[in-house]
Formats: structure tokens, C-alpha cells, sequence
């Protein structure tokens, strides 16, 4: 009976023992785990440059509000924004997911229209987040591809301004290393411009902009409702959002021409172009829609314009069908500025284009300097 007891006892004491080895191997191997345990990825970054040191700077803060109060973060995603403004100077932000922004680098007053610091603030970013995919949102003055000071036009700002400074599309283009960004969208003037678009097509997949001025006050209060769009990488969301808010404004408000396009389809857009259309043809620009309120016109219809330069109705709809393949997305309010030497809107493909004009010889030459022009002449 002793004996028995004794065994019961030896039995209970190592069973104890036992478990208790088991507790602590899994302790330890959930603390090793633990460890070992991969930080995680950011995915999905959305690169903001508010470059309003210049007349858009009040706005430029409602802008950078109104970014803070929609951005709710997720765990894989964050909101980076290089902000210079008027009266302060330049900084990069970091938006958190309780709606506060922490600083994390600031530089004092600097050009933000400088090529070398619009590059720096990419590569900052990129090195920030290597494993994400990265997005663009632009917003200044701009006049697409027109080259800084070549036409004596108070509202025409080449991309960025920075006071007296502009940056140029070329160099626009050359700061932005190859394939950095899923899409670019600018909350700018006149930037659907086929020559943007082409600059830009091995920059980003996706170019989503305006065929002509982006009435004040933009984009502010789509930021409050669907900045996560962008963030998660939908810019067709994100502009079709846009386009409503316009599309329901009264009087000169209701006034939007947004488009987004897909660089990967413009070199295919371009040999057809090249080979089919007579770009030395004579054309009575007058029949032709354009895209700017001034006397002078500078943005025309790219459909237009180039189906005027055809000679068969076939390649007009094979043209038609390569632009369809380019522009994924568009919508056009019917009238621009209606009261404020607005225009009707009656053909929007969704490019623009300039057309050469004896009025302008410089603007031609530089013209001739285009990725554009040199791929179709």
C-alpha cells in the first residue's frame, strides 16, 4: 500500500513537473516568435507637394487641413507632405492616423520650384518606404508644357511655382526617377496636355488631370471625404468625386475638365499619329475646341485637332479606338466659367494639345523640343 502510495506520489510530482516544462518551452517559443516576428510593410504611400509660396498660399493651408481631418490611416499605408507656403518655410510632414502631423524634417525657406528639391523630397520618400508603392499629388500654378517666361500671360505658371520661380515639364520630368509612382494627379491648371502626359510616361503609369483651369477652391473639400482613395491608389475614384462636386455647383462653379490617362497606351497612340497624320497640314484653328479663356489660344481638342490632320474616316475611328485605349476615364461640365470669358465645351477627349501658330515663333521652336513633337514628326 506504501508503495502504491509512493508511486502516486512520484507520478503527481513528475506530471507537475512536466507541465511545467511545457508551460515554459511554450512561453519561450512564443517569446522567440515574438522576436522573430517580421515588422510590418508599408505598402501604399501618397507623397503630397503643396508648393504655395506663391498667391495660393491661403489655400495651400486649407489644402494640408482638409488632407488631415479625411486621412484616416491604416496599419500598411501613410500620407507624406512637403509643404511651403508664403510665410513660413518649407517642410516634410507625416500624417498619423489620429488626424495630428508630425514634422520630420523642416528646411527654411528654399525653392520649392526647383528641380533638385522637388527630386530630394522623392528620394526622401522612396528611402522612407522602400518596399511601398508610391503615389503623387501635385499642387501649384502650372501651364503644362509652356517653358517658363515664353508667353506674357499672368496665368500661364509652366508645372510649380515658388514666387518668381517656375519648373519647367522637362525638368519636371528629369527630377522623377523612372517608374516611381503608380499615378500622378494634379490639382493644377491645364495639365492634360498630350505633352504631359508623354513627358511623363515612364514616371508613372497614370497621369490624372485638367484640360483646362481648376476653379478655387479645387480639391479642398474632396480631401475631407476621399483622400483615402488616393492613398489606396485609386485616382479614378478620386477624380469622378471631384468632377460631382462640380457638376453640381451653380454659375461659373460648375466647371470641371478632368481626365485620367494611361501612359503605358501613349507610345502606340504616337507611331499611329507619326505615320498617318500630316502634322504640316494648314488648319483653321478657329473649328477647333479649345481649353483656356484667353484671346490667344494655346490648349486645343487633341481629338479634334489630329483627326483633322487624317485623310480616311477608317483612321479616324482607329484613332479614336488608340485615344479610348489612352484615356481611361474623363468627364467635362458643358460649359467653363460661364460670365468670366468663359467657353461652351462641346468635344472633351480628355487630351489637350497646343497647335503651332505664326503668332507665336518661339513657343513653336520650343515647342519642337517636346518628347511630344519629337515622337510623331
Amino acid at each position: 500500500m506504501a508503495n502504491k502510495k509512493q508511486r502516486a506520489r512520484e507520478f503527481i510530482i513528475k506530471t507537475i513537473y512536466m507541465t511545467a516544462f511545457i508551460f515554459i518551452l511554450g512561453m519561450v517559443v512564443v517569446s522567440c516568435t515574438t522576436e522573430e516576428e517580421e515588422p510590418l510593410v508599408i505598402s501604399k504611400v501618397l507623397l503630397v507637394y503643396l508648393a504655395a509660396d506663391n498667391s495660393l498660399s491661403g489655400e495651400g493651408y486649407d489644402k494640408l487641413e482638409a488632407i488631415r481631418q479625411g486621412w484616416t490611416a491604416t496599419p500598411d499605408s501613410r500620407v507624406l507632405v512637403y509643404f511651403d507656403s508664403a510665410d513660413k518655410g518649407a517642410s516634410l510632414l507625416e500624417l498619423r492616423g489620429d488626424h495630428q502631423m508630425d514634422i520630420l524634417e523642416e528646411y527654411g525657406e528654399e525653392n520649392a520650384a526647383a528641380s533638385e528639391v522637388f527630386r530630394r523630397v522623392i528620394l526622401k520618400a522612396a528611402r522612407l518606404y522602400p518596399q511601398a508603392t508610391l503615389n503623387l499629388l501635385i499642387f501649384s500654378h502650372a501651364s503644362g508644357w509652356l517653358p517658363q517666361g515664353s508667353y506674357n500671360n499672368p496665368s500661364l505658371r509652366s508645372v510649380v511655382m515658388d514666387g518668381n520661380n517656375e519648373m519647367e515639364l522637362a525638368d519636371f520630368a528629369d527630377a522623377i526617377p523612372n517608374n516611381s509612382f503608380q499615378y500622378i494627379i494634379f490639382e493644377a491648371c491645364h495639365m492634360a496636355g498630350i505633352e504631359v502626359a508623354y513627358q511623363l510616361r515612364d514616371k508613372a503609369r497614370y497621369v490624372a488631370a485638367s484640360s483646362a483651369e481648376i476653379v478655387s477652391p479645387g480639391f479642398t473639400d474632396i480631401y475631407r471625404e476621399h483622400i483615402g482613395e488616393l492613398v489606396s491608389g485609386n485616382p479614378v475614384s478620386f477624380i469622378q468625386q471631384a468632377f460631382n462636386y462640380f457638376d453640381k455647383q451653380t454659375g461659373y462653379m460648375r466647371s470641371a475638365t478632368f481626365s485620367v490617362v494611361e501612359t503605358t497606351k501613349l507610345d502606340a497612340l504616337a507611331g499611329f499619329i507619326r505615320t498617318f497624320c500630316d502634322i504640316n497640314k494648314e488648319t483653321d484653328i478657329n473649328g477647333i475646341q479649345y481649353f483656356d479663356r484667353y484671346s490667344d489660344h494655346l490648349f486645343f481638342e487633341f481629338g479634334s485637332y489630329y483627326s483633322s490632320l487624317l485623310a480616311t474616316d477608317a483612321q479616324r475611328e482607329e484613332l479614336s479606338a488608340l485615344m479610348e485605349a489612352c484615356v481611361v476615364w474623363k468627364a467635362a461640365t458643358p460649359y467653363f466659367m460661364e460670365g468670366y470669358r468663359g467657353f461652351a465645351i462641346e468635344n472633351h477627349s480628355g487630351l489637350t494639345t497646343y497647335i503651332m501658330q505664326e503668332a507665336y515663333p518661339s513657343l513653336n521652336e520650343s515647342y519642337k523640343q517636346t518628347e511630344w513633337y519629337k515622337a510623331i514628326e
